[in-house]
C-alpha cells in the first residue's frame, strides 16, 4: 500500500514541478495577445502534409494550455 502511495506521490511531484516552473517564468507583455500561425506542407508530397498536420496539432495543443 505504501509503494502504491509512493508511486502516486512521485507522479504528483513531477506534475507539480512542471507547473511551478511554468509559474516562475516572467510574464511578457505580449502573452495575452493573439497570434496568427500558418503551417504549410511545402515540397515533399504526402509526407510533408502529414508532418504539417502533426505540427499544427502540436501548436493547437500548446495554445489550449
Amino acid at each position: 500500500m505504501a509503494k502504491d502511495e509512493l508511486e502516486d506521490l512521485a507522479k504528483t511531484e513531477e506534475a507539480t514541478e512542471v507547473n511551478l516552473k511554468r509559474l516562475l517564468l516572467p510574464r511578457d507583455e505580449a502573452d495575452d495577445r493573439s497570434a496568427i500561425l500558418e503551417v504549410r506542407a511545402g515540397a515533399g508530397g504526402d509526407e510533408a502534409a502529414i508532418f504539417a498536420a502533426d505540427l499544427l496539432e502540436m501548436y493547437r495543443g500548446l495554445a489550449d494550455h
